[in-house]
Parts: C-alpha cells; sequence; structure tokens
C-alpha cells in the first residue's frame, strides 16, 4: 500500500479509524477466548488448555497469549470493562496487571476479589499510563515496599543496579533527566545517572577525572539551547557562560557565519518558570497542549531570521519536534 499520496488530514483520519477498529477487534477477540474456553474447544482441536490453543494453533507469542487471556477473564467478571477497552480508557496491560494482582490476593485468602471490588480497581486506573497503573495496584493490594539494594556483576563486565528511590528523589530524577534530554535522547537511567556522576566528579577533581563514556558524552549537544525556530543551530559549552557575560556573542549557521547574542540565562530561566518546564505548543484544532518536557528548546516565535526579536513576548518553550515544525511550517529547513 502506498500513503505517500495521501493528504496529512486523510492520513490521520485513516489512523484513527483503524486504532478504533483494532480496538474493536481486541474486544470481540476477547469474547471469543471466553466462549472457546467455557465449551473447551480447544480440547477438540487438539490442545490441552486455552493459553497452548492461543500460543501453537493462532500463533500469538507467549505474552501476547498471556495478556489477552487474563484480559479475557477480567472480561467475565466485569463486563462493562469491555466498553472501556473499546474506548481506549483501559487497555490489554491494565486488564493483565489487575488480573495478576486479584489472583495473588485471592491465594491469601484476606483480599477483597469481589466484581464490586474489581469494578472499582478498573475506573480508578482508567486512562492511566503503566508506570500510574502500578503506582494504584501497588497501594490498593498493599504491596511490600522493597528497600534492598542489588549489584549484580553480568558477564560483559556490565553491572546491574536495583535499587529504591523515594518519591522526592525520583521528582528530582525525572526533573534531571527532562533537562538532560539533549545529551541523552534516549533517556535511559543508566545515561542519565552516568552523565549526573560524570558531572560531579568532574567540579570535584577535575575534567580528566572519568574515562570512556564521560569522554563521549563531552561531544554532545549541551542541554541549554540546542536549536532555535530560525533553524540556527548552537552549541553552547557550559564553560562559556561567565560571570557578567550574558550578553556574549556566538556563532551560527544560517548559511554565512554572523554574530548574534545570547539569550540571558535569566530570561531562559524566567521561560521555562512561565511554561512550567514544559513544552507550549497548542494544536488550533483539538486545543491539546504537548506538554512534553524532552528536549526543551526557546523558541522564537517570530523568528530572528526573519527578524524577530529577543524580547520575552517574541520567547516561548517548545519541544525538538514542534520547534522543528514551527520551523517548517513557517520555510526554514533545518538539516
Amino acid at each position: 500500500m502506498d500513503l505517500k499520496n495521501i493528504s496529512n488530514h486523510e492520513l490521520c483520519l485513516r489512523m484513527e479509524k483503524l486504532v478504533r477498529s483494532e480496538r474493536k477487534i481486541t474486544h470481540l477477540i476477547l469474547m471469543h477466548i471466553l466462549e472457546i474456553e467455557s465449551r473447551r474447544l480447544y480440547a477438540d482441536l487438539g490442545f490441552d488448555g486455552m493459553f497452548s490453543y492461543l500460543t501453537k494453533g493462532l500463533g500469538y507469542s507467549e505474552s501476547g497469549a498471556y495478556r489477552r487471556l487474563q484480559s479475557a477473564r477480567i472480561l467475565k467478571q466485569v463486563p462493562s470493562a469491555a466498553d472501556k477497552l473499546e474506548t481506549g480508557a483501559l487497555n490489554l496491560s491494565q486488564l493483565t496487571q489487575v488480573q495478576k494482582c486479584l489472583k495473588e490476593a485471592s491465594k491469601l485468602n484476606a483480599a477483597d476479589c469481589s466484581k464490586e471490588r474489581t469494578q472499582a480497581l478498573l475506573e480508578k486506573i482508567e486512562n492511566k499510563n503503566t508506570f500510574q497503573t502500578e503506582k494504584v495496584l501497588a497501594i490498593e493490594f498493599n504491596k511490600a515496599v522493597q528497600l534492598h539494594e542489588v549489584v549484580k556483576p553480568q558477564g560483559d563486565e556490565s553491572v546491574r543496579l536495583e535499587i529504591t528511590f523515594s518519591k522526592k528523589q525520583y521528582e528530582e530524577l525525572e526533573q534531571a533527566r527532562a533537562l538532560l534530554s539533549h545529551v541523552c535522547p534516549d533517556g535511559t537511567w543508566s545515561e542519565v545517572l552516568a552523565v549526573l556522576a560524570q558531572k560531579f566528579n568532574q567540579s570535584k577533581l577535575g575534567k580528566n577525572s572519568t574515562q570512556g563514556f564521560a569522554a563521549k558524552q563531552e561531544k554532545a549537544v549541551a542541554p541549554a539551547e540546542c536549536m532555535d525556530a530560525a533553524g540556527i543551530e548552537k552549541v553552547e559549552a557550559a564553560s562559556s557562560v561567565k560571570s557578567g557575560a550574558d550578553e556574549g556573542t556566538a556563532k551560527t549557521k544560517t548559511g554565512s557565519m554572523a554574530e548574534r547574542k545570547y539569550l540571558s540565562v535569566k530570561i531562559r530561566r524566567d521561560l521555562f518558570a512561565k511554561a512550567q518546564g514544559c513544552c507550549e505548543y497548542r494544536d488550533a484544532k483539538s486545543g491539546r497542549t504537548c506538554g512534553s518536557t524532552y528536549q526543551l528548546q526557546v523558541d522564537h516565535i517570530y523568528p530572528r531570521a526573519l527578524g524577530g526579536g529577543d524580547e520575552q513576548t517574541n520567547l516561548r518553550i517548545l519541544c525538538r519536534s514542534h520547534n522543528l515544525l514551527m520551523a517548517n511550517r513557517l520555510g526554514i529547513s533545518k538539516r
């Protein structure tokens, strides 16, 4: 199928229709799983159970079959959840997590696993992501807090670290990961923690205190201001920020080399505070605000390349994706 000649609007409409169809089909598949299991038709087909039928007979992966089977059993207990599944308020992973927790709780003979309790749980996790869902279930089922730390050496000389952070500590780390998203675009915790450790070690021991990973990261783009909507790429090393030098000059790429002033640290901080550390892009049709904390950049609403100034009323915070989008809309290409 060639989709290249389809308009943007039509492409998005098709995608939305396909997602609705996918959810509808998922709901129907779960209902079929329940009925086939209740009739034990898998036995007539030569399988010893529903799981074997789904994996060996229908070709589902083991994890895919497990999610569908567990979700189907939730729907059997709470049929109204089918509508939530179809609208996207709930998904297979959430239903699977709830069923797993209920199954573990039932073994203790101490928890309420009634239909009413299950329905209440599903209502609490509607429209939540995996992390938020796990948090709700951990509270509802009073799961034990794991406080011990585990450090395991591995065959390739890497080390696996398992550690528990307090709520406050995790919030601090999440904020650091967002601010480092230019340096660590993949956002893995191993990279983020390594960069934080590297910066701390350098502040105490000097720049030559770390090797390997640190050397590679030295080449990364600084998170302060990577690119603006004028299509001007900038690399601003932290060491270039000196006392009383907020209004220094920098070289830019606009086809020819030119001099321009940096935005002051105070202006940047004020902009981030006003945006509450989130991308301010708002879709004109839906009214939806992006709100991403990933790779945030200072954007000129009316670009410098077209004569825009550095006054705060002409500045906003955008994530890299929406920064590029606005530049493209204005006909400004970026490499």
